[in-house]
């Protein structure tokens, strides 16, 4: 949790954001697609956002896509290969550009001080 904590408060002030949502993903039940724990750290802001104008929007909307899931757990298992929502609507992030935004939160971290990070 120190890690996410940490991580977290850099990511906040890279972005301007006022706080963060945060999600799990353990297992491809949960939609991970390389065995590790992994964790998403989505930047919110009180103003700015989707859901700036009503917060709480966003946990029917998360639960939205939670909708089905008892009865596509009934469901019996079809060979496939795992989806991942938005795939299609996400466009594709070129090596250079994640390398270039990972050496821009990288001065984030080497410019802050122990005692104002978590």
């Amino acid at each position: 949790m120190h890690s996410i904590q940490r991580v977290g408060t850099v990511i906040e002030r890279a972005y301007g954001a006022n706080a963060l949502t945060i999600a799990c993903q353990d297992g491809k039940a949960a939609g991970q697609s390389v065995p590790h724990v992994h964790f998403h750290l989505l930047p919110r802001k009180v103003l700015g956002d989707r859901f700036s104008e009503n917060n709480d929007a966003i946990y029917p909307a998360l639960e939205a896509g939670e909708a089905n899931l008892a009865s596509e757990l009934q469901k019996p298992p079809v060979n496939q290969s795992l989806k991942v929502d938005a795939d299609e609507e996400r466009p594709p992030r070129a090596p250079e550009d994640m390398e270039r935004e990972a050496q821009w939160l990288r001065t984030f971290f080497e410019h802050s001080e122990i005692s104002d990070l978590p």
